[in-house]
């Protein structure tokens, strides 16, 4: 959308030039659709200025916080290299790698061993030692930085309702494909949602990325700027943050189908032990793995996608109320 391109000042100040020139003679040659739309915005302006504003429908939210990774630098006399890192321990065990191939430097002077020890920090901190300068001419930083391309404002509805059937067949209609080229792969548009799919010869694998940024907000853009979204590869749901029922995997699928009531609860408790369910924190009731919010009637507790994938075993079994039949 062409508002993503301005600031939240610029838009204000748009409507408001649109609003004044809405009975001009130059606005008598608009579109009837637009024509009204700046009849409409004089008359917000109209009220406003006689304090009976109308309840706003749309909202900016800010840019969304960047990406955090870990920057290792490594100097020696002969080179000075930095790399990025996705998390600090995978930047601390390169580090590590350096300093035990460069263990000769140090072994068997003072207190430091013949050998580096198997524990990073450990081999980190005898290699360069307590002010890090035991190694003539070598030495590191290690610290993280913030990520992410430009970004807008986004606007959000304030009464977000997904759409129903007719409008998503004029939304799915109007999806476009765009060829890959020099400037990228290739992708579908459809609601301003951008989903590419390709070959990654780099990783040797076949690439699905989504990008949300570019939701069409009149559509299907919550009020907190995220998109209800579901990722299926095959019949199983990897991903799921509709808020309504995500299907099982066809597995268990098929086994709860065929189980009686005290079967299912093993099978239960079984698919939540493997990391195939997680289980309500507040009532324990058993969800799909794809779905963040507990899909029990009355509930809907969120819980992060993180503490689902760390549940697995340690859960206890659920009560037999919640699994006698959660769909």
């Amino acid at each position: 959308m062409l508002a993503e391109r301005f600031r939240p000042s610029d838009i204000d100040s748009l409507v408001r030039i649109a609003g004044a020139l809405a009975h001009s003679p130059a606005a008598a040659e608009l579109p009837p659709q637009y024509r009204e739309l700046a009849q409409r915005v004089h008359a917000e302006i109209v009220a406003e200025s006689s304090g009976h504003r109308s309840p706003a429908v749309s909202a900016f939210l800010g840019p969304r916080p960047g990406e955090q990774v870990w920057m290792l630098r490594i100097w020696t006399r002969h080179e000075d290299t930095t790399a990025p890192y996705a998390t600090k321990g995978a930047a601390l065990a390169e580090l590590a790698a350096h300093v035990r191939s460069s263990w000769a430097n140090v072994g068997g002077q003072g207190v430091v061993p013949d050998e580096p020890p198997s524990d990073d920090a450990e081999a980190v901190g005898l290699y360069y030692g307590s002010g890090g300068d035991a190694v003539p001419d070598q030495g590191f930083e290690l610290y993280s930085e913030e990520i992410g391309r430009a970004q807008r404002c986004r606007i959000v509805p304030l009464d977000f309702a997904f759409p129903d059937a007719l409008t998503a067949e004029v939304l799915n209609r109007g999806a476009v494909f765009y060829a890959a080229d020099d400037d990228g792969p290739s992708c579908i548009e459809v609601a301003g949602v951008l989903v590419f799919g390709y070959v990654d010869a780099e990783d040797g694998v076949v690439r699905v990325s989504v990008h949300l940024d570019s939701a069409d907000p009149e559509h299907v853009v919550r009020r907190d700027g995220s998109v209800p979204l579901r990722v299926v590869v095959e019949d199983t749901v990897v991903l799921d943050d509709s808020n309504h029922y995500a299907p099982y995997p066809p597995v268990l699928e098929q086994l709860l189908d065929a189980a009686d009531p005290e079967q299912r609860t093993a099978v239960f408790s079984a698919a939540v032990s493997a990391g195939l369910m997680w289980s309500c924190p507040d009532c324990r009731w058993p969800n799909p793995r794809a779905t963040e919010r507990c899909e029990r009637p009355g509930c809907g507790r969120k819980v992060k996608a993180t503490a689902i994938g760390s549940q697995a075993a340690a859960l206890a079994p659920a009560p037999t109320l919640a699994l006698e039949g959660p769909r």
